[in-house]
């Protein structure tokens, strides 16, 4: 086909209230400049559980559970109420809890950069075994290391810590003594973004039901950038993605353009299409 159309969108959530608290740039800076501060010490109360963001009624309408018409017939603030039974899997995706994202970093990982405790990822093996994308991903999450271990990283090498509940589970570590732009801090964002990418990447193929074989170009379009102190923002994510997600034949590229990236990145797309130089699935 060499008329471009959308056929299918993946739509993920995924809820990190501790990655917030420790990792975000706000809270990051104001326990930096000021670590005494009422907004560190009353931020986490005004944090959502994983059960009130499953039952928000946008984040059901969002991953295809409820029609947007049903948004009218609920009084606002939509905060205020909740979908009774709300499931955290929908027709176009899933909502993703803190404990099951950090397992899809681990795996997302090709430099064994992110680590998490023992005990953790014996839990979160089982919840992958249970899952119906990431069960193909259980032994990819390893055995884990001791806390002291994790806890020196942390301490001593700069590692970015990783918390669940308050309680720190694993760290991200840096990937150069020197090069800031690989510190572990910028190492966690950009691990990140590739992991979420691929669960959408992941829950798109099996939407589609496409041969990943076929699959010969990615254009990923996030907010971050990677690349080292030669060549910020030269890496590449979506490859990085279709590594993990099974597309491993595909090149691509990222384009970024903050939140209008993907507008650009599907006006690409489609000329690639119509161009015929690349054929649509």
């Amino acid at each position: 086909m060499s008329f471009p159309v959308i056929k299918k969108a993946s739509y993920i959530l995924i809820n990190t209230p501790d990655m917030v608290m420790h990792c975000g740039t706000t809270a990051a800076i104001e326990r930096k400049n000021n670590p005494d501060s009422e907004f560190l010490k009353q931020a986490k109360d005004h944090l959502r559980t994983f059960e009130d963001v499953v039952a928000y009624p946008p984040n059901q309408t969002y991953i295809g559970n409820i029609i947007p018409e049903k948004l009218l017939e609920i009084k606002r603030p939509w905060h205020n109420s909740k979908i009774e039974g709300a499931s955290k899997a929908g027709k176009f995706g899933e909502i993703m809890s803190e404990d099951e994202f950090y397992g899809l970093l681990k795996v997302s990982d090709v430099f064994d950069l992110v680590i998490l405790e023992k005990g953790f990822t014996q839990r979160i093996k089982q919840r992958f075994a249970d899952h119906a994308l990431l069960n193909v991903k259980v032994e990819a999450l390893g055995v884990g290391e001791d806390i002291g271990d994790i806890k020196k990283l942390v301490d001593i090498e700069d590692a970015q810590g990783l918390y669940f509940d308050d309680v720190l589970i694993g760290c991200v570590k840096k990937a150069h003594d020197v090069d800031i732009n690989l510190s572990a801090h910028v190492m966690l964002e950009n691990i990140a973004v590739k992991a979420s990418g691929v669960l959408a990447l992941m829950n798109l193929v099996k939407l589609t039901g496409i041969d990943v074989n076929e699959v010969d170009y990615l254009i990923e379009c996030s907010e971050e950038a990677v690349g080292d102190m030669n060549q910020r923002g030269g890496g590449n994510i979506a490859k990085a993605c279709g590594e993990i997600a099974g597309i491993k034949g595909a090149t691509g590229i990222d384009m970024r353009g903050f939140c209008a990236a993907p507008v650009h990145a599907i006006i690409n797309a489609s000329a690639l299409v119509k161009s015929g130089y690349l054929k649509m699935l």
